[in-house]
């Protein structure tokens, strides 16, 4: 019995330390990883104002003659009254130099509408747009053939509908990737049938404010 206690105090001696070894940690362990932390999705506020300015390139067609492609810039306001709603307004100047024969045209109109972003403000903002006001017609011709020069005017009422995409890029600013209309005003009264017009747009968008 006592040679029986001899050899299990001998096998604690041997099993306890090494108990010990298993459960302390190895000094020389590297320490845990410290833990990410978590990613904030951004988002995207509606802005109060937006304002946006660049060029513009416009097509007005008459089916009695050939295009005509003028080249400008157009400016335009939109105050958000929902995140999906707001009013627009919109100036824009287009012209474009014919010759001594067909005379130097330009184009202006004064525009106001709705404006819709159905899925709100995002890094890229979808939208579209209806306008209608009013547009005013200038072509000036050169004095010929001793004949002195002569401008034509016309102010009728217009129309535009269309859309486009904006990039984010920050809280005020942005890039209009495009804009593409279409619209109609008889510039050269009724004489004329299938009077339209095609545009499109790049530019920069600059908001403030928030709703």
């Amino acid at each position: 019995m006592k040679k029986l206690a001899g050899l299990f105090g001998l096998l604690m001696m041997f099993v306890v330390p090494a108990m010990a070894q298993d459960t302390t940690p190895p000094q020389n362990a590297p320490a845990p990883a410290p833990e990410e932390p978590a990613k904030v999705k951004r988002t995207y506020v509606t802005p109060k104002v937006e304002l946006s300015g660049g060029y513009t390139y416009r097509q007005y067609y008459v089916s009695t003659s050939t295009n005509i492609g003028m080249h400008g810039w157009y400016a335009s306001g939109d105050y958000n009254l929902y995140r999906w709603l707001g009013i627009e307004g919109e100036v824009l100047g287009v012209g474009k130099n014919l010759g001594i024969i067909n005379g130097d045209t330009h184009i202006y109109t004064f525009m106001g509408g709705l404006r819709l972003t159905p899925l709100g403000h995002r890094k890229i903002t979808p939208y579209g747009h209806i306008l209608y006001g009013e547009g005013y017609y200038r072509v000036t011709f050169p004095p010929l053939g001793g004949h002195g020069g002569a401008t034509q005017t016309s102010t009728v009422s217009v129309w535009e509908g269309g859309g486009g995409l904006d990039y984010n890029l920050g809280r005020h600013w942005g890039i209009r990737l495009v804009e593409a209309d279409f619209g109609g005003g008889k510039f050269l009264k009724n004489g004329y049938s299938g009077q339209s017009s095609r545009r499109v747009s790049f530019g920069i968008v600059f908001r403030f404010g928030e709703k």
